[in-house]
């Protein structure tokens, strides 16, 4: 999982560690060798969500809300809508800051994009003296967020997910680029890893590294219309202050699925640019007829709908749910959302749910006074129930002064 803000950034999150398996490829490569003999297609979209159809005036950004939703099965960010209709000038911004984890779209009709549908990461912050600027890039819904850049005594970090970007260092300086670790086949969905922070060899926080685009499968059991765009790029490194050492984002995933695939729009998944690049992500479209003017950038793919294979659970997830005893909310309006007044160490409660209870956890604590920043790792996982929330509690020294956390679940799979 991911370097996930701790109190007011914790709501979105990504992970470290190999996804999918030798048998899981083996089925997809299967797959890819069975034609369909029924020349149609169904989403399987039940209807339970409606039509999404947001409106509003040329310029309008609507930041996609899964709360809105109540359809069967918005717990595992899957939403069953009957149309999907996205107006030209409207943009729908699908972001990790509310969404976590790839998301899918199912729609027992026609799915036309008009507007943009936007899931690229956003850009490291630049380099800064502000110990409060010092925050990762937000990655776009299934992306992972960038690295904070670092200065002489507090080390940068490194990109978010599988492929994170390595970490500039007080001697190599360069933040690496975000690489995309998911399959041609984007069997599991899976977005774009961020790039690393880069280093200063003075008391500057170096910018950081772009976040990563995200990951999205559209279907719809009739056609999908893209005269607007879709998409899921990278984000790019900061110049600001004359640092410019961030590595940049990867790409992400876009996966449309449907018996006509139509439109003269773009779809797009490319690598951020960075003082070293992301790689290109992955646009997958699926249909039996696919018009040839639809612009795509990054890696393409094209075949006849293969079946979905949705997940049957909701995405990894991990927060802090309480410190010093006292409840954390997920998105507060201001900052600090704690304080402590004490020189002990105190309990960090976390919350994970669909991660194994074999993953390692760890806190970094970046200090805001000019300190080295401090790294805690948590016990095992355990009170888990059947749902798969699982708890651990660490116990952390806080520095004196502000400071916020950020925490990084890793695991192999």
């Amino acid at each position: 999982m991911t370097s996930n803000l701790l109190s007011n950034l914790m709501q979105f999150s990504s992970w470290n560690g190999r996804r999918g398996s030798i048998s899981l490829l083996a089925l997809i490569l299967a797959l890819a060798l069975v034609p369909l003999h029924a020349q149609t297609f169904s989403s399987g979209s039940d209807g339970s969500d409606g039509a999404y159809a947001p409106t509003g005036t040329t310029g309008t950004i609507i930041v996609f809300d899964p709360t809105q939703f109540h359809g069967t099965q918005v717990a595992a960010n899957i939403f069953n809508f009957t149309t999907i209709t996205i107006p030209t000038g409207v943009t729908v911004k699908l972001s990790g800051n509310t969404l976590n984890g790839p998301v899918y779209w199912l729609a027992s009709g026609n799915v036309d994009v008009e507007g943009t549908l936007d899931l690229s990461g956003g850009q490291g912050v630049g380099a800064t003296q502000n110990p409060f600027a010092r925050v990762p890039a937000v990655p776009g819904s299934g992306g992972y967020m960038g690295g904070v850049g670092g200065d002489n005594t507090q080390a940068a970090l490194p990109g978010g997910g599988p492929g994170g970007g390595v970490a500039g260092t007080v001697s190599t300086l360069y933040g690496g680029g975000g690489t995309f670790s998911g399959n041609q086949f984007l069997i599991p969905l899976i977005g774009g890893s961020g790039g690393g922070g880069g280093n200063n060899t003075n008391t500057t926080f170096c910018d950081g590294g772009g976040a990563g685009g995200g990951a999205l499968l559209v279907a719809s059991s009739t056609q999908i219309t893209v005269n607007g765009g879709i998409s899921a790029n990278g984000g790019t490194y900061n110049t600001s202050a004359g640092c410019g050492y961030g590595g940049g984002g990867s790409g992400g995933a876009i996966r449309l699925v449907s018996n006509t695939i139509v439109g003269s729009g773009y779809a797009q998944a490319v690598g951020g640019v960075g003082r070293n690049y992301g790689t290109n992500g992955v646009v997958r479209l699926e249909g039996f007829s696919i018009s040839s003017s639809i612009s795509v950038q990054g890696t393409q793919e094209y075949s006849s709908p293969f079946p979905l294979l949705l997940p049957s659970a909701g995405p990894p997830s991990a927060k802090v749910i309480s410190i010093n005893g006292t409840s954390i909310t997920p998105t507060p309006s201001i900052f600090p959302d704690i304080t402590i007044n004490t020189t002990s160490a105190v309990d960090v409660v976390i919350q994970t749910q669909n991660i194994p209870t074999t993953a390692t956890i760890t806190l970094t604590i970046l200090d805001e006074n000019g300190v080295a920043d401090t790294v805690v790792q948590a016990p095992p996982l355990g009170g888990c129930n059947s749902s798969n929330v699982c708890t651990t509690t660490a116990q952390v020294m806080f520095p004196f002064g502000a400071s916020r956390g950020l925490t990084r679940v890793t695991w192999t799979q």
